[in-house]
């Protein structure tokens, strides 16, 4: 009895020694990756999606008046999209401490990304080696490009956290099945897909059959009662809250149409598209490591679990389509798929460069194939590196950057727009001309109003037919919303597109704008015209 006990106390002690350096590494890099997030997070949300990020902090000022006054009245331009969860926790936080804190927010999503990225390494030591589990978290954890988008203020990294859970969670069902496991994984699942409505069905539901069909076979899990049930479990919450938002409320009407426009998969620049978008994303070094794992994965959990997910990544870009091209954070739900892939091809090169080289020989050639990587993905993102650490400063950034508006000063541009507000008295009747379609000017100058007429938008339409002139749509908008003030900051960047009050393309608008009404307020950077009185012809 005593050595059967001291074997086990023995294989305990092996096993803590094992165990203990990679939660010690693992403990460093989610420290050191919430601790990157907060850097620069309490500028204001101009750094990635901006138009995403204030319809956020609109809604939560909404809630928060709702909570104080039994009264909502800030509400984004575009109203309710999905369930204002993150919104909701944001309004409760400012009521707590007693006003408006968007890095509060924005460092909930940072904490939800980091927990996403614990549950990533549960999975992917079920599927790799340590160490290439623990690469699969570091690339979670420090892709460049999505540094900014996982501490945004929206949804994303609060879905994404929950289909990392909601996949660990399927895939220790499918290891020992059990009814409390069955309706965690459930659960978990169901919100993943209701946090964004519909975005990762097709992954949840993807990993769940693929796994069924691992363990049962592809007759036994079709029928399974099982598959129904999680099938139910994650499209009731979701289909309930459309149907509410589309026929009984009716602010989601007009969604599924803007979102799924099947005859784009004819097109072939809607392929080019999703594969740039993709690339951008995740960088093709990534993406050629995880092509790599996919062809390398061993039968079992591994190919059946990237089955599962590469497979509803595809059917879910196939839905959504105009997204997936055009919006780079609907990438995201690719970062999870690629680090696990990741991690399994470099599991493969790690073997065979042992196998081919034993020894020290071999432990060093894999160190110098990682080191090359790391050299390669720095390099491919040194433009977005370099723009994360501007942006945390608030500095200007001097070049392109994937979902990003190229601002100067965020502070100072927040500034600008409160001293706009004050000049218009924070009329809810203004029209304006100003970067991410006005919403920061929104709710930094505490206003409201209409995104006014951009040359930009001159031309033909679909059918061939010239569009009405900037100087139409602005009378066509005065006769409309009867507006108060028409706002216009001089120079803006929108979605790459320069924008320039003083440029030619403003001409004719600003000639006949500047000649029928008074300025009320203006400086470099901003003019205001007030839009209730004609000017002066004799002043």
């Amino acid at each position: 009895m005593e050595e059967v006990r001291f074997d086990q106390k023995a294989k305990f002690r092996a096993t803590i020694r094992q165990v203990t350096p990679r939660l010690v590494i693992l403990s460093l890099l989610v420290l050191t990756a919430l601790g990157v997030r907060l850097y620069g997070i309490g500028q204001p949300p101009m750094d990635f999606q901006g138009v995403r990020q204030y319809h956020g902090a609109l809604l939560a000022r909404g809630l928060y008046e709702w909570l104080l006054t039994g009264h909502m009245e800030t509400v984004p331009p575009d109203g309710f999209i999905e369930p204002p969860i993150l919104e909701v926790l944001a309004s409760l936080s400012y009521l707590v401490l007693g006003g408006e804190h968007l890095w509060l927010s924005r460092l909930l999503s940072a904490l939800f990304w980091v927990v996403g990225g614990v549950f990533l390494y549960r999975v992917a030591i079920r599927l790799v080696s340590p160490n290439a589990a623990v690469l699969s978290v570091a690339f979670y954890l420090f892709a460049p490009t999505i540094l900014l988008a996982s501490r945004a203020f929206m949804p994303d990294p609060m879905m994404i956290m929950l289909l990392v859970i909601s996949i660990f969670s399927i895939v220790s069902y499918h290891e020992q099945p059990s009814t409390r496991r069955f309706v965690l994984a459930a659960v978990v699942s169901s919100l993943a897909v209701l946090v964004k409505p519909g975005i990762c069905l097709f992954q949840v539901f993807g990993v769940f059959s693929s796994l069924a069909v691992y363990r049962q076979g592809l007759r036994k899990a079709l029928f399974s009662s099982h598959l129904l049930l999680f099938t139910a479990f994650i499209v009731i919450p979701t289909g309930l809250y459309y149907f509410y938002g589309t026929f009984v409320a009716g602010f989601l009407q007009g969604q599924v149409q803007d979102k799924v426009m099947l005859k784009l998969l004819l097109r072939e620049r809607f392929w080019q598209g999703w594969f740039h978008g993709a690339g951008n994303m995740m960088g093709y070094v990534a993406l050629g490591g995880a092509l790599l794992g996919c062809l390398s994965a061993r039968a079992g959990l591994p190919r059946a679990l990237l089955i599962g997910l590469w497979g509803g990544y595809v059917l879910y870009g196939m839905v959504f389509t105009f997204h997936i091209r055009t919006h780079d954070y609907y990438q995201l739900p690719l970062i999870p798929v690629v680090a696990l892939s990741f991690g399994l091809g470099w599991d493969w090169v790690a073997g065979w460069l042992k196998r081919v080289s034993p020894g020290h020989h071999g432990r060093a050639l894999v160190l110098t194939v990682s080191l090359l990587a790391l050299v390669l993905g720095v390099l491919e993102h040194r433009t977005q590196i370099l723009g994360v650490v501007q942006q945390g400063r608030g500095e200007a950034f001097p070049g392109e950057y994937v979902g990003h508006t190229v601002v100067a000063d965020y502070e100072g541009r927040a500034a600008t727009y409160r001293e706009i507000g004050l000049a218009v008295h924070h009329s809810s009747h203004t029209i304006f001309l100003a970067p991410d379609w006005g919403w920061p000017l929104l709710y930094h100058g505490q206003l409201d109003g209409e995104s006014g007429p951009s040359p930009g938008e001159k031309g033909t339409n679909k059918r061939g037919r010239s569009t009405p002139s900037a100087e139409a749509r602005l009378k066509a908008l005065r006769s409309e919303l009867s507006p108060e003030y028409f706002i216009v900051i001089k120079r803006f960047t929108n979605y790459g597109e320069e924008e320039n009050w003083e440029s030619q393309d403003y001409k004719d608008l600003r000639r006949f704008v500047v000649k029928r009404f008074p300025v009320v307020a203006e400086n470099d950077d901003y003019v205001v015209f007030d839009l209730r009185r004609k000017k002066d012809r004799g002043g």
